[in-house]
């Protein structure tokens, strides 16, 4: 599949007279706004739809539209990112460690600087 990406940083002429696809993540330029460019017809081919039916709306209109739905889409991926990270310091157990006890690779948890599994953390002293 050939590449869509193109330089984020535009000319302040070319922000004001080309908007991007409207598929999220290309960037590429396109002259009416809310259209796909051509590579993303391509690549997606049948899979996008063309809508006809509803009400004209106006340039300024699609660009908030696009712009609301960019900026909820952005939100989620923060709010997704934010909870893993919390998860990953929360948690000191991690897979496939090698137990300095038993030798053995399971989920282990951060002892001392060493990997212990469970069975070995019960173990009497």
């Amino acid at each position: 599949m050939p590449s869509t990406r193109t330089e984020l940083r535009q000319s302040d002429w070319q922000s004001t007279l080309f908007d991007d696809c409207a598929l999220p993540g290309c960037a590429v330029p396109v002259v009416v706004p809310g259209d796909v460019c051509q590579s993303c017809r391509v690549a997606f081919g049948d899979m996008l739809n063309v809508r006809t039916e509803g009400p004209a709306r106006e340039p300024a209109q699609v660009r908030a539209d696009l712009a609301a739905r960019d900026a909820s889409t952005r939100e989620q991926y923060r709010a997704q990112a934010a909870t893993v990270a919390a998860a990953q310091q929360v948690s000191s157990r991690k897979r496939n460690q090698i137990c300095w006890l038993c030798e053995e690779r399971r989920t282990c948890t951060s002892t001392g600087g060493r990997w212990e599994c469970a069975d070995c953390q019960s173990l009497p002293s």
